[in-house]
């Protein structure tokens, strides 16, 4: 989970520092609580806007 926010806050200042387009995210951090092991695959959408005065376009985005 740690990994994902790491990756969203990476790819965001990336943007951020060669484009005009800005994101802001709802929410940076989901917490799943507890989890048993056997009771199968868990999701969470993290929603956001584009808060800047240009388009925002993600490219060369790879599964990790």
């Amino acid at each position: 989970m740690k990994k994902i926010v790491i990756l969203i806050i990476l790819v965001s200042l990336n943007f951020m520092l060669f484009v005009k387009a800005e994101i802001t995210f709802d929410n940076l951090v989901h917490d799943y609580g507890e989890i048993a092991e056997d009771s199968g695959p868990y999701d969470h959408e993290y929603n956001f806007t584009n808060t800047g005065d240009e388009p925002f376009k993600l490219v060369k985005v790879k599964a990790g």
